[in-house]
């Protein structure tokens, strides 16, 4: 028996929460549960502080990216495990952690003890956990979250198309909007050209290899290896952005693109080179601008639970993991 402290997403109301109590209460019924739902991200923030300080076992975190990061921010390098229970738009670390499945799935999950400790990104002291980096990727996540708050009927069309919004208001900003280009310079011992100017629409930092659940913007990254994944579009003009974003958005990589530049590294500084601050983006929220970016990783700073090699590679299916009660 252990204590579990469940967070639910203060921005949803008590209908729209993918576990409800009761099923929370069902599975986990040998242990001690603590229903946290903070009115605010601020009330959110101090109640982890005070479970972290009191040494709780193990944080559910119930929402999506935003949820799942807020709450990881109090816990890296610390003694509490987190289990991300999918329950946002877009639950990218959940989808990486393989544990975006039903609560049955999850409890066995959790009873056979099944966590590894994963790599966190630090941008500027701040900790990214899936996707995140500087341009058109990070507009677009503003409006979404614009649109969320302010139109009941786009509420309606997220709940019914789920990560496929993201799509759609993609498709909206690149089509009608001005195609901006930041001028950063990049400084990595990784970095694979000489010059370290750069134009560019999007560049991502990646933690996994997908972004937004479909699209594979870094293939081969993993959140185990003690680096991250950067990617620079280089295209200047909005139809070849566009062409090699369809690629990625129909679930593909245009390997042959020369205009992208993918390396992996575990130190990077991006800095703006016209005195325009950048605006960053990470696990869907936009962060403070800044003229200067320092990244490098955090490795093994956090303990999730996930269905690892060593317990499905026994030929287990997440139904079938015994459970160690």
């Amino acid at each position: 028996m252990c204590k579990i402290s469940i967070y639910l997403n203060p921005r949803a109301s008590a209908s729209k929460h993918t576990f409800s109590t009761v099923e929370l209460k069902k599975y986990f019924f040998r242990h001690e549960l603590q229903m946290n739902t903070p009115s605010s991200m601020e009330e959110m923030v101090e109640m982890v502080k005070r479970d972290r300080d009191n040494k709780v076992e193990v944080i559910f975190s119930i929402g999506g990216d935003g949820t799942c990061h807020t709450i990881a921010q109090h816990l890296v390098g610390g003694q509490t495990k987190l289990m991300v229970l999918p329950g946002g738009t877009a639950n990218d670390f959940a989808d990486e952690l393989g544990t975006n499945s039903a609560l049955k799935k999850l409890a066995h999950i959790f009873h056979a003890q099944s966590t590894k400790k994963v790599d966190l990104i630090d941008v500027n002291g701040k900790y990214l956990m899936s996707n995140g980096g500087v341009g058109i990727a990070g507009e677009v996540a503003t409006m979404v979250n614009n649109y969320r708050n302010e139109y009941e009927l786009f509420q309606s069309f997220m709940k019914f198309s789920g990560k496929h919004a993201y799509h759609a208001v993609f498709a909206k900003k690149i089509l009608t909007s001005k195609f901006k280009l930041h001028e950063v310079s990049l400084e990595s011992q990784d970095f694979p050209h000489s010059h370290q100017r750069v134009f560019s629409p999007l560049i991502l930092i990646n933690n996994q290899p997908k972004l937004a659940g479909s699209m594979y913007v870094a293939p081969e990254t993993s959140n185990t290896d003690g680096k991250f994944n950067v990617t620079i579009f280089t295209h200047t003009n909005r139809f070849e952005f566009l062409k090699t974003a369809l690629v990625f958005l129909t679930g593909g990589y245009p390997h042959d693109d020369k205009k992208i530049v993918s390396f992996e590294t575990d130190a990077l500084q991006i800095k703006s080179l016209n005195d325009e601050s950048l605006s960053f983006f990470g696990d869907g929220e936009n962060w403070e601008k800044t003229l200067l970016l320092n990244i490098k990783v955090r490795s093994q700073g956090l303990e999730v639970y996930s269905p690892v090699d060593e317990i499905v590679g026994k030929g287990y299916s997440l139904d079938e993991i015994p459970l160690l009660t």
